[in-house]
């Protein structure tokens, strides 16, 4: 982030004492509260850099950055991303990945712990998370970085106005009616100047309200190369950038030839094993997500038709997985 170098040692420790461990200790209650609500303060007052331990990695973001927050609250979260990746790299030797809306470079860092060789394009067009992302995937092999927004039909006319909250950033429209610093491309010209990604094997999309439209954008891409297709599926938000439909991304994939898909609460946990064309799972899905707020979302992973033993193989796994998690708990 520009003018921001080195991890703050006092925003650390004020971080360590937001993610303590949630039991129904009243004390940790208190200092968890605490700590969370001078972040709070900080974060909108400097938002110094602190260090998370993520994928086996020490990764750099703002003391803003929800991750460490919600892996305190959520141990599932983003590991069903990794688990797949790893069935996809076994799947396919020749791998490759493409992560859309790439962040501080939190996912690649995750996608390249779970799948050595495999090579990754992350995609990101905010400026500051662009300086985090290049940082925190140095030295990872067989990583490049494409500096755009994902262009979908209607970007190159429409205005837009970068919203970041708590680590994240949303393309919505403006009332000033200006245009994102960085460039918009379409996900084929992206891939054309990045050779080997011509035809990704795992395409993770993380926008914040734009999968649809980049899905229904690259429906013939997708149709084309059938990745796996790990995606937010997040009516509200998709709302908030101007998209009143994003069920038309599920019509889309079934159009490519997707079937089969995994639905996962936005905190990693698997909630049903479905089909791409049961249109009232994801009607019923939707309707869910809109009456509970918060932010709420699924994410879902998608699989073409010629996946179908991979999809199979997936679902059977993230199923045990859950199960043994239950009776761990139980």
């Amino acid at each position: 982030m520009p003018g921001k170098t080195a991890p703050n040692s006092v925003a650390q420790a004020l971080l360590k004492y937001a993610t303590v461990a949630h039991d129904d200790s009243i004390g940790r209650r208190m200092i968890r509260s605490s700590a969370r609500f001078t972040r709070r303060f900080w974060s909108e007052h400097g938002d110094p850099l602190v260090t998370c331990r993520f994928a086996g990695r020490d990764i750099v973001m703002p003391l803003s950055h929800d991750l460490p927050v919600i892996l305190s609250a959520s141990p599932h979260y983003s590991q069903n991303l990794a688990r797949l990746t790893a069935l996809s790299a076994a799947a396919r030797p020749d791998l490759t990945m493409v992560d859309i809306g790439a962040n501080i470079g939190d996912t690649a860092v995750l996608m390249r712990a779970a799948a050595a060789a495999a090579p990754i394009l992350c995609v990101e067009g905010d400026e500051l998370f662009l300086d985090l992302l290049r940082r925190n995937v140095r030295g990872l092999r067989d990583v490049e970085i494409e500096e755009a927004y994902v262009a979908t039909a209607d970007d190159a006319d429409r205005a837009h106005t970068v919203v970041r909250q708590a680590g994240t950033a949303a393309l919505v429209p403006p009332t000033s009616g200006l245009k994102p610093a960085r460039p918009f491309r379409s996900l084929p010209a992206i891939l054309s100047s990045h050779e080997r990604f011509a035809s990704p094997g795992l395409v993770k999309i993380d926008t914040d309200g734009a999968d649809p439209r980049i899905i229904v954008a690259n429906r013939e891409l997708l149709a084309r190369a059938r990745p796996v297709v790990f995606f937010e599926f997040a009516p509200a938000w998709a709302a908030r950038t101007g998209d009143e439909n994003p069920y038309r991304a599920i019509t889309a994939l079934a159009d490519a030839g997707y079937q089969g898909a995994l639905v996962y609460a936005n905190t990693g946990e698997l909630l049903l094993v479905t089909k791409v064309t049961e249109p009232h799972v994801w009607k019923d899905l939707g309707r869910y997500t809109l009456a509970h707020g918060n932010g709420s979302y699924y994410d879902i992973a998608a699989f073409h038709a010629d996946d179908a033993d991979l999809f199979e193989q997936a679902g059977a796994a993230e199923r045990t997985f859950f199960d043994g998690v239950a009776a761990a708990s139980s």
